[in-house]
């Protein structure tokens, strides 16, 4: 593990229902933790009542998670809109950003209902994974996929080809 007092926290509103989308999670974090401190905290998705009320819901899910990230993080947020950067690209911007003095790298990705405007504007910066529409709890697994990449790819290791 690279000595660092950064570390990096995946957000999410929701759980993980799918066991077996569960399970990609945890071994892709187990293995992004071998380079750098790293967790997943999830914010409970409110029920989805009445469409009409997304909006304020939305707000009371953003609200929950900005309270979760300490002061001064880096936040990442994933949106359709964002950066669709090549995984060496996300390296070279990963190196540079543990090397800063940032407590934190907070990745986010919204729930059912998407991402909260408060959580987007306050975001660093945005990042989609493709062009093309996932289920959120598949595009967990293919950021923290994505992220275990970038390590790989800075530590000259063999996985990225």
């Amino acid at each position: 593990m690279e000595d660092t007092s950064l570390k990096i926290t995946f957000y999410w509103i929701g759980a993980t229902k799918e066991s077996r989308l569960l399970s990609l999670e945890q071994e892709y974090l187990d293995r992004i933790k071998k380079f750098i401190p790293a967790e997943i905290r999830a914010v409970p998705e409110l029920k989805k009542k009445d469409p009409r009320g997304r909006s304020a819901q939305l707000a009371k899910e953003g609200q929950k998670l900005l309270a979760m990230i300490p002061p001064g993080s880096t936040i990442v947020v994933l949106d359709e809109k964002g950066e669709e950067p090549s995984s060496p690209k996300l390296a070279k911007w990963l190196e540079k950003k543990t090397t800063g003095s940032s407590p934190e790298i907070a990745f986010i990705i919204g729930g059912y209902w998407g991402l909260p405007e408060v959580i987007r504007g306050k975001a660093d910066k945005s990042l989609a994974l493709s062009r093309m529409t996932f289920p959120h709890e598949i595009a967990r697994v293919l950021l923290l996929e994505q992220v275990y990449r970038a390590f790989t790819i800075n530590n000259n290791l063999p996985y990225h080809k």
